[in-house]
C-alpha cells in the first residue's frame, strides 16, 4: 500500500515534484520498519500500562521464550491463532503508510533531512502512543470500548491533523494560489495508485478481524462497497456539477475507503453503501469550502480526505 500510495500521490504533484514526492513514501518504509523492529512494536503492543509500552520487545526479542527464534510464539489477544511475529509484520504495514500519508499536505516545501527526523520523531511519539490506546488490548481507549476495527483513529485522524499542522507550520509554497488549479502531472500514475490501494485495503480492513472467518468476509465487503459507493456518488456530482475528473474520481475511492475503515467489520453491508455516499458528498463540498475560503496549503488534501 506505501508504493501505492507514492504512485497516487507522485501523479497529482507538479512534474517537478515527482520523485521527491515518490521518495516520501518510499523512504518510510525503511525508517519505520527499523523503528518498528527496534521499539516500536515494544512501544505499542509490549508489556506496559494502559498509556504506553516499555523496551520489553526491544529488537523483536521475547524474553522468556525461545519460540520466537522460530516464528512461532503466539499472544491469546493479539495472535490467538497465527505466530506473534505474523501479527509484528501485520501491524508494521500500518505503521509505516501512516507517516507516509503525511508526506501530500507537505509537497514542495520540507527538506529531506527534515522530513526524515520528522517521521522517526512522529511515529515514536504519536503513532505508537495511539496504536497502543486503540489495538492494544492494553490500551485505556480499548478498554473503555472505543471501536475502531482498522484504524480510523490510529491511521486517518492522526495523519490527518498531523498534515494539517504541518503545513500550516511550513506555511503556503512561494507560487501558491487558491484560485488556481494545479494539473496533476500523470494521471495514469494516480489511477494505477487508486487501483492498488483499493485492493491493498482489502488486507487492511480484513485483516483485522484477525483471522480467516466471516468478520474479515464482512470487512473485506464493506470495504469494497464504501469505495464503490463513494466513487459512484463523486462522479455523479461532478457530472451534476460540471466535468467528470479523474482525480476527482480517484480521491472519491479513497475517501470511501478512509470512511469504512473505521467501521468495517461493525456494520453491514447496505450501511457500508450509505457511509461511502455520505463521506463522498461531504468532502466533495468540504473540498469546495477549503478552496473557496480556507486558504492553508494542504497540497494534496491530506486532511480534508483523511483527517475529516
Amino acid at each position: 500500500m506505501t508504493p501505492a500510495l507514492a504512485f497516487f500521490y507522485g501523479g497529482l504533484v507538479h512534474r517537478k515534484n515527482i520523485l521527491n514526492q515518490l521518495f516520501l513514501s518510499f523512504i518510510c518504509m525503511g525508517i519505520v520498519t527499523s523503528q518498528w523492529c527496534l521499539f516500536g512494536f515494544s512501544f505499542a503492543f509490549g508489556p506496559g500500562n494502559s498509556a504506553f509500552g516499555s523496551f520489553k520487545f526491544g529488537a523483536l526479542r521475547f524474553p522468556g521464550d525461545q519460540s520466537h527464534l522460530y516464528g512461532e510464539r503466539d499472544d491469546p489477544n493479539n495472535s490467538p491463532t497465527f505466530p506473534l511475529l505474523t501479527y509484528v509484520a501485520y501491524q508494521a504495514a500500518f505503521a509505516v503508510i501512516t507517516p507516509a500519508l503525511i508526506s501530500g499536505a507537505i509537497v514542495g516545501r520540507m527538506k529531506i533531512v527534515s522530513y526524515l527526523i520528522f517521521i522517526s520523531v512522529w511515529t515514536t511519539v504519536c503513532y505508537d502512543p495511539l496504536a497502543r490506546w486503540v489495538f492494544s488490548y492494553q490500551g485505556w481507549l480499548h478498554k473503555y470500548g472505543t471501536l475502531d476495527f482498522a484504524g480510523g483513529t490510529v491511521i486517518h485522524i492522526s495523519s490527518g491533523v498531523a498534515g494539517l499542522v504541518s503545513s500550516l507550520i511550513l506555511g503556503k509554497r512561494h507560487d501558491y494560489d487558491p484560485n488556481k488549479h494545479d494539473t496533476a502531472h500523470n494521471l495514469p500514475f494516480t489511477l494505477l495508485g487508486t487501483c492498488l490501494l483499493w485492493i491493498g485495503w482489502s488486507g487492511f480492513n480484513g485483516g483485522s478481524a484477525s483471522a480467516a472467518n466471516g468478520l474479515a468476509a464482512l470487512a473485506l465487503i464493506n470495504t469494497n462497497v464504501a469505495a464503490a459507493s463513494a466513487l459512484v456518488t463523486w462522479v455523479v456530482i461532478d457530472a451534476i456539477l460540471g466535468t467528470i475528473t479523474i482525480s476527482g474520481a480517484c480521491s472519491a475511492a479513497v475517501v470511501g475507503l478512509v470512511v469504512i475503515t473505521p467501521a468495517a467489520g461493525f456494520v453491514q453491508p447496505g450501511w457500508a453503501l450509505l457511509l461511502g455516499v455520505i463521506g463522498s458528498i461531504i468532502i466533495y463540498f468540504v473540498l469546495k469550502i477549503k478552496k473557496r475560503f480556507l486558504h492553508f496549503d494542504d497540497t494534496l488534501d491530506t486532511f480534508s480526505c483523511h483527517g475529516v
